[in-house]
């Protein structure tokens, strides 16, 4: 099944617009689409006026069956996830107690994430379709209050393309080294927030109580009657969307943690590898042949990242073992100020926004 919507392709009447407009306008698109994925990648789905040829993203994204490209440089495929003995509850209540470095942001700072990340991509064209799995090193400045800098932004993010990786059965096209190198650009909400807003004033306002934070969760995140995944898929999914590139207050984290600890059909694994090469355990289930997981560190019950593992091949379209995500939380930390990056204008904004 396509999660993404097949796109039209590129009007070329249509005037390109600042990449900081363009990739707050992704990550609202994406976002739209996420409430029937596992995974995303944030701030890289291609638009170009009505979204024309699209780079769609997301690793548990399952496109209509068709026969691979076997490809000679196919990544090899992981090992099979292995049941622990423990429980998720019994994890997620470690996890929530687990002695991290905490801040404590002044509403004119900005939280500082680090991470590494590797998310499926697609190109979809008329009569081709390419694949990879595209991988960064990202860093992302995002103001404490969730206002506006002085310079009209939310944040900032720094984006490090890194060598792709061949998507199981794939070549790796040409494009997908077109992106090479280090770019930074300003991110723009243009006025618009919804329930994936990661700021540290936005979290701090949930809820610190499990159960209230499971409802929190059930009413923000619906499945929308979607039957293939259920409604614990939808609260998993935007749980992870909240931890992932973020800092969570300690007493929503705890709440959050203990709310994943009670879904059913979550359990443990051993030896899962975040996209640094960090081992830890894999919490998560099953959704459309992929099982989805948070690492949680098994000495200090740390996040340490996610990743996405190939279970039933004809659910999910690629062969079983094969990791189509793969992310790594690798720093947080406060910071003053944020890197120089141009301003969108409000043209921009409104063309982001379809005006």
């Amino acid at each position: 099944m396509n999660e993404f919507d097949q796109v039209n392709q590129a009007r070329p009447d249509v005037p390109p617009y600042d990449p900081g407009t363009k990739a707050m306008a992704r990550d609202q698109l994406v976002a739209a689409g996420r409430k029937r994925l596992a995974w995303r990648k944030p701030y890289t789905f291609a638009v170009a006026g009505a979204l024309a040829l699209a780079v769609g993203v997301g690793a548990a994204v399952f496109l209509p069956a068709e026969t691979p490209r076997v490809s000679p440089r196919q990544s090899a495929p992981v090992a099979l996830p292995k049941i622990a003995l423990m429980s998720a509850e019994q994890v997620f209540d470690r996890a929530a107690g687990a002695a991290v470095e905490e801040l404590e942001p002044r509403d004119d700072q900005y939280v500082v994430t680090e991470s590494q990340t590797m998310f499926a991509s697609y190109a979809i064209g008329e009569n081709t379709e390419e694949r990879w799995l595209y991988r960064t090193k990202r860093k992302i400045w995002l103001r404490a209050d969730g206002k506006q800098d002085a310079q009209g932004r939310d944040g900032v993010l720094q984006i490090e393309s890194i060598d792709p990786v061949a998507y199981p059965g794939w070549e790796i096209p040409k494009q997908a080294y077109e992106e090479r190198g280090v770019s930074v650009m300003p991110l723009t909400s243009c006025g618009t927030r919804g329930p994936w807003s990661k700021d540290y004033a936005t979290l701090k306002q949930l809820p610190t109580d499990a159960e209230a934070m499971k409802a929190w969760l059930h009413k923000t995140f619906p499945s929308d009657g979607d039957k293939q995944v259920g409604p614990e898929f939808a609260v998993w999914d935007g749980a992870s969307e909240l931890l992932r590139e973020a800092y969570m207050p300690p007493a929503q984290r705890a709440a959050l943690f203990k709310a994943l600890g009670t879904l059913p059909g979550i359990t443990v694994t051993e030896g899962a590898e975040d996209a640094a090469g960090r081992k830890g355990l894999g919490v998560g289930g099953v959704w459309r042949g992929q099982r989805s997981e948070l690492i949680i560190d098994g000495e200090s019950y740390a996040l340490l990242g996610e990743r996405s593992v190939v279970v039933d091949e004809k659910a999910a379209g690629a062969p079983v073992g094969s990791l189509l995500a793969s992310t790594a939380q690798l720093k947080v930390s406060v910071s003053d100020t944020a890197p120089d990056a141009p301003v969108t204008s409000k043209e921009d904004c409104s063309q982001s926004q379809g005006g």
